[in-house]
């Protein structure tokens, strides 16, 4: 990602999305000290950042407070505008506090398999899962689709798409029309999607993409057509 924030600091101004983006200083987020570091001296830019959880939505809102061009929208990005059931911990649920890893706190999804088959495929602490399942709770969250998003905000552009939606990337990504709207990076969670990675790669690559994997995710970088 440091060849991203690159590019991105050597713009005057530059359009940047974050879905799930927790509570922003965190010890994953790619985003915090970048945005910190470059939105001050560049009074243009726009950074719109989305988390469903109403908690994590607070602690986001005081982790950017008063940094200019960052907008906040308490929703989850799926296919289209609806309410749906949101998978989490519950709220006041803090693990860390239990012993436990403080990232079972970001694990919230769309998907009700996230803690079932995917934690199975990826995850091999077992007390991790246990303690999950004691402490979770399904609640309702607003949902819209991400050119919704783009159109609140008055978007025409996104040179950064950041995703990490626990396993439901690809298919905030299939809702995206890369023939009107086509990132210069997208990087999403590539771990997590299972037997619809492969199918994701293809949309990419036919969207006009080269693929970089890293760590857990895959960045897409926009060539010239």
């Amino acid at each position: 990602m440091e060849g991203v924030f690159g590019w991105l600091a050597a713009r005057d101004a530059f359009a940047v999305v974050q879905i799930g983006a927790y509570v922003g200083q965190s010890p994953n987020d790619p985003l915090y000290e970048f945005l910190h570091a470059a939105l001050p001296s560049r009074p243009a830019s726009v950074a719109v950042l989305v988390e469903p959880v109403r908690e994590y939505f607070e602690a986001l809102h005081d982790a950017y407070r008063d940094l200019p061009g960052v907008r906040l929208e308490n929703v989850a990005i799926a296919e289209k505008e609806d309410d749906r059931d949101f998978y989490r911990l519950a709220p006041g649920v803090d693990p860390t506090q239990h012993g436990q890893h403080e990232w079972l706190a970001q694990l919230g999804s769309l998907r009700a398999d996230r803690m079932t088959d995917l934690f199975d495929r990826h995850e091999s602490d077992r007390q991790a899962k246990d303690f999950w399942h004691q402490h979770h709770t399904v609640e309702k969250v607003h949902c819209w689709s991400f050119e919704q998003l783009l159109e609140r905000h008055e978007l025409n552009h996104v040179d950064l798409l950041q995703i990490d939606a626990e396993g439901y990337d690809y298919e905030i990504l299939r809702s995206i029309d890369f023939e009107r709207l086509r990132p210069r990076f997208v990087n999403y969670e590539r771990v997590l999607l299972n037997e619809d990675e492969p199918a994701c790669r293809r949309m990419l690559i036919d969207a006009g993409y080269v693929l970089f994997d890293w760590a857990k995710d895959t960045l897409a970088v926009a060539v010239a057509r």
